[in-house]
């Protein structure tokens, strides 16, 4: 695959658990699993623990997880049909229902918000302050980025020309950035500081929100089929309804709830397609 960054703990560990990989019994194919590389990989895998379990035994088949490096890589893989089911950031998700057929079959019920933040000490007042400062960008390619950075155009600060931009690796390094002073602000949202340790999540303080979005979006790959699509749809609702663990990832991951995903919640995420494509094509290049 395609520059996955393989999580093996606990993909072997879903081989070594399944009662389908029996010595007497065939190899049952793991289905494989993606989720956008919003946080590292063991901050994910570590979250997503109870989710894929879950997954594991309601199928009764092996579960393994994968992400990528970077947003990038992970939409290429997921063009690529590198993923049977992904979590995916929804202007992606939009993109690969439209021109790669997958289905989307459920998403978290909680929006999130594109937030500009700041360190707790810091002097600026208004994002009009930010005018030749710098802000910590964790991936152009995020959702939130791409709201914040059109949320800053609209105000009148033109990026790489009244702000220079800081392009980190990840959401907890544009924190970093603000601890370390090397940018007066950064680009983040709720549902990823719930998820980042205490320390660099109480550090900073909402400048501006840029506005909300929804949050990840589950997708099958077309090769599912509906059949099989229903089958880990009707899992995931239950994980999240029913079980103490999926109620626990819920609350510890500010996902609300698993709720089916609409037409018009899909339809909702067209006017971010245009910007997506040309961000990719960018980055191509």
């Amino acid at each position: 695959m395609h520059t996955l960054l393989k999580l093996l703990k606990y993909g072997l560990l879903a081989m070594l658990a399944t009662p389908a990989m029996a010595d007497d019994s065939p190899p049952v194919k793991p289905l494989e699993v993606g989720i956008v590389p919003y946080l590292s990989a063991r901050v994910l895998v570590t979250s997503y623990e109870p989710m894929r379990h879950y997954l594991e035994k309601a199928l009764h088949r092996p579960v393994k997880i994968y992400t990528a490096a970077g947003f990038k890589q992970f939409f290429l893989n997921a063009q690529h049909g590198d993923y049977d089911l992904i979590l995916s950031a929804a202007h992606f998700a939009r993109i690969l229902q439209k021109d790669n057929q997958y289905t989307p079959v459920a998403r978290f019920a909680a929006v999130n918000h594109a937030l500009i933040v700041t360190a707790l000490n810091s002097p600026i007042k208004s994002i009009q302050d930010l005018r030749g400062q710098t802000i910590a960008v964790p991936d152009r390619l995020s959702l939130s980025s791409v709201v914040v950075l059109s949320y800053l155009r609209d105000a009148g600060l033109q990026p790489d020309i009244d702000l220079h931009l800081l392009e980190v690796p990840s959401f907890a390094s544009a924190i970093f950035s603000l601890q370390k002073g090397h940018a007066t602000a950064a680009i983040s949202a709720p549902g990823i500081l719930t998820q980042m340790p205490k320390e660099l999540s109480k550090s900073v303080k909402t400048l501006n929100d840029a506005g909300e979005f929804l949050r990840l979006v589950i997708l099958t790959h077309p090769r599912i089929g509906k059949k099989y699509a229903d089958r880990i749809k009707q899992a995931l609702f239950k994980f999240g309804s029913e079980s103490t663990e999926g109620k626990q990832f819920l609350t510890r991951t500010g996902a609300g709830a698993i709720i089916p995903v609409t037409a018009k919640d899909m339809e909702s995420l067209d006017q971010y397609i245009f910007e997506t494509k040309r961000l990719i094509k960018e980055t191509h290049e």
